[in-house]
């Protein structure tokens, strides 16, 4: 996993290094921040020398890290940025391609292959199970916890081999973007009876998939309505792992800061996030300033969440199921990094990033046997947090309980 986030950590910079105006610095209690070095930045990336979290100090916080370093142990600056130039589309998306390209893989045959049109074809009309992972992350870094114990080989038997997880981006393209993509890999006459597992982002791509309205307020969830028909017949079970149902307040332009140094820590120690793609959101921060629609439709009571609770929908009561975490912070194994991260962000339950009651979609009152919960508001836990939830020997037995062929 080090070597995994190592190789994450030398892309990213490699992807900023026009913009570096500082070698790495290692700042310590006897060697102040040399600020004459990175007084002039935009960004500063820094490193705990002994945990390896990786966090982001902005101008504002500067101070901040000067009593990280003096108080807290040594951190290294692995870069210090000046943004020379306005980031665009299409050094966006070239981030994105070089983490993973987009494609629907074919489960059956790992992690990483996509299925071919023979495949496709061959899936016309049949039962399917559906992956679709969130913010920052891939197929492989949010569902790879299912190979332990056989789980994977098991949905595979189960579904005669017809697993599929759709590879897309999540900093270059909107959730209903997303939905529109999937959709066009699919025959026009797919006419799929599928399941879907979701987790945290992934839960609006999966609304927005199944958004009903035909009419919808949104051009682009009109034409998902559009397309979907004769390639989507039938939706029977979908389940909510962590999903961002409601969207999160650290996704809110007045916390994006936050927002990026929580999911720096979780991608500096989960293979569930890709830590070159949440250095390059903060780069493009920097450069654009809070303007991503990708991640704004993540905030809590965004535009798209409000268009989503208001449209029809495929979703029934009957068909969802939810996994959901609250986490206690103090203590836990993530407070031990070091991160400049010194309490929990959100004032209310949560998994670190997503409310606790923002994985129910709106009113929804699931029966016992339709909802696993990892701690309660009553009883929190600090075991397990957004990014943990498949390395859970709980979690994978909840999914091979529900779902069915």
């Amino acid at each position: 996993m080090q070597f995994a986030k190592h190789a994450e950590l030398q892309r990213a910079l490699a992807d900023a290094a026009p913009d570096i105006v500082a070698p790495p610095l290692t700042l310590t209690a006897a060697a102040p921040l040399p600020a004459e070095q990175i007084a002039d930045a935009h960004l500063n990336i820094v490193r705990h020398k002994d945990s390896g979290c990786i966090q982001f100090v902005f101008p504002v916080q500067r101070t901040q890290l000067i009593a990280a370093a003096a108080g807290h142990g040594n951190w290294i600056v692995q870069a210090a940025l000046r943004v020379k130039e306005r980031m665009t589309q299409q050094m966006i998306e070239a981030i994105e391609a070089h983490n993973k390209p987009e494609s629907l893989l074919k489960l059956s045959q790992g992690w990483s292959q996509p299925a071919t049109a023979a495949e496709l074809a061959a899936s016309r009309g049949r039962k399917v199970l559906l992956f679709v992972h969130g913010v920052f992350s891939s197929i492989e870094g949010a569902f790879a916890d299912l190979d332990a114990d056989g789980t994977m080989q098991q949905l595979l038997a189960r579904y005669d081999g017809q697993v599929y997880g759709y590879n897309h981006w999540t900093i270059a393209k909107t959730p209903q973007q997303n939905a529109l993509d999937l959709l066009s890999h699919l025959p026009a006459d797919a006419g799929w009876d599928v399941d879907i597992v979701c987790h945290s982002r992934g839960g609006l791509t999966v609304r927005s998939l199944l958004s009903a309205a035909p009419h919808a307020e949104d051009d682009v969830l009109a034409a998902i309505a559009a397309q979907r028909a004769g390639r989507i017949a039938k939706v029977s079970k979908v389940f909510f792992v962590a999903a961002a149902n409601q969207g999160s307040p650290l996704a809110s332009p007045e916390d994006i800061q936050h927002f990026l140094n929580t999911t720096a820590m979780l991608a500096s120690f989960s293979g569930g996030m890709a830590l070159d793609l949440v250095i390059a959101l903060a780069r493009m921060v920097v450069s654009l300033g809070f303007s991503r629609p990708s991640v704004e439709a993540l905030a809590t009571g965004s535009t798209l969440i409000g268009q989503l609770n208001r449209s029809d929908t495929l979703l029934t009561s009957a068909s969802i199921y939810y996994a959901r975490a609250d986490f206690d912070f103090g203590k836990s194994a993530l407070e031990r990094t070091g991160a400049l991260i010194n309490r929990m962000l959100l004032e209310t339950d949560n998994d670190v990033v997503v409310p606790y009651t923002s994985v129910l979609l709106p009113e929804a009152q699931p029966a016992d046997e339709r909802m696993l919960s990892f701690g309660t508001p009553q009883q929190k836990q600090s075991e397990v947090w957004h990014t943990e939830f498949f390395k859970q020997p709980q979690m994978r037995e909840f999914l091979k309980r529900t779902v069915s062929p």
